[in-house]
């Protein structure tokens, strides 16, 4: 049985996993279509079943270790999904993009040079040395299965470096700037505008006053551009550190707020890695889904039909993509 991948869901791993998708969610700018030969053969496309199990062995540890062997017959969802299921649904899009983006690598004459080469085969051996004697009976990989799979991860994330490096992703200081406010939430406007009048006045204690009349327990935020309603956020950055604003209506409540910061250089900084990932993401699914139209691709769903994540055998391996980021940092 094989999936057509133009029928696969349009979503982004929530999983550990994810770690490679924000590599794999750069991007493409002016690539537009390729000219490089269509893809010689029609046969699915699939991964060893042993390199499958290597990153389910890296996620169902995970997730054991937090919640125990009970997370697997959880449900997450009203028609009954269980959480086995819906990891080994991301897992499969995860391992299916990392196939597509292979395709894609050879599509474009994207390879590994020898240096890379060397560096992952000391990664492979370092990565093997560290399983279990259950890790290895669960996944049924040797090390030359793991050098397989870090060589298709690294061929992955070249080729999208490689598909970017000429893409815009600048990302200013005003679009990724994120303030810091403590704020006082009430559902009276009666009540709003005496509060604020006794805010503003000086010596109040503006986070004592929140702490008792907000509705909301949550008083002290943190505030990006885009992510709060228009007129909150207007408000919210508008003032200066210190300042303390009027009654703002939104979203059917009123506010008061005061801000404690008006530029976290930190939280700034992660805000614009999050938005050029955000940018990079737009702009490479777009070029990724032109290059399935064009060169249509099936990627055999067999191997999936009797992977489970619960086991007897005594797992432990964790840091499949972990390690990966120390022998290949940024």
């Amino acid at each position: 049985m094989a999936m057509d991948w133009e029928s696969r869901r349009k979503s982004v791993s929530l999983i550990r996993v994810s770690a490679f998708f924000a590599v794999m969610m750069a991007v493409l700018t002016g690539c537009g279509k390729g000219t490089a030969a269509v893809m010689e053969t029609n046969e699915p496309l699939a991964l060893e079943r042993s390199e499958l199990m290597l990153i389910v062995a890296t996620e169902r540890n995970r997730y054991e270790q937090i919640y125990t062997d009970q997370i697997w017959s959880a449900q997450v969802s009203g028609n009954g999904t269980t959480f086995q299921e819906y990891l080994l649904d991301q897992i499969k899009l995860f391992s299916n993009d990392l196939l597509v983006i292979g395709a894609m690598a050879e599509h474009y004459g994207i390879s590994l040079d020898n240096s890379e080469k060397e560096q992952l085969r000391r990664l492979s051996q370092d990565y093997y040395s560290q399983l279990s004697a259950g890790d290895k009976a669960y996944t049924g990989a040797d090390e030359e299965d793991v050098q397989n799979l870090y060589q298709s991860y690294c061929l992955a994330s070249k080729t999208v470096t490689e598909l970017t490096k000429d893409a815009d992703l600048e990302i200013s200081d005003n679009e990724a700037k994120v303030i810091e406010i403590c704020q006082i939430v009430l559902n009276d406007p009666e009540e709003a505008r005496e509060l604020a009048v006794k805010a503003s006045q000086e010596g109040v204690d503006f986070a004592a006053l929140a702490r008792t009349h907000s509705c909301e327990e949550e008083t002290r935020k943190k505030l990006g551009r885009g992510e709060g309603e228009p007129a909150l956020e207007e408000a919210a950055f508008s003032l200066e550190a210190g300042e303390i604003s009027p009654v703002v209506e939104a979203g059917g409540r009123f506010y008061i707020i005061k801000c404690l910061n008006d530029y976290d250089s930190e939280a700034t900084g992660k805000r614009k890695e999050e938005l050029s990932l955000l940018r990079k993401d737009k702009a490479f699914r777009k070029i990724y889904d032109q290059f399935l139209e064009d060169y249509p691709i099936t990627i055999s769903d067999d191997m999936w039909q009797d992977i489970q994540c619960e086991t007897t055998e005594d797992t432990a391996t964790t840091n499949f993509f972990e390690l990966y980021q120390e022998y290949f940092p940024g």
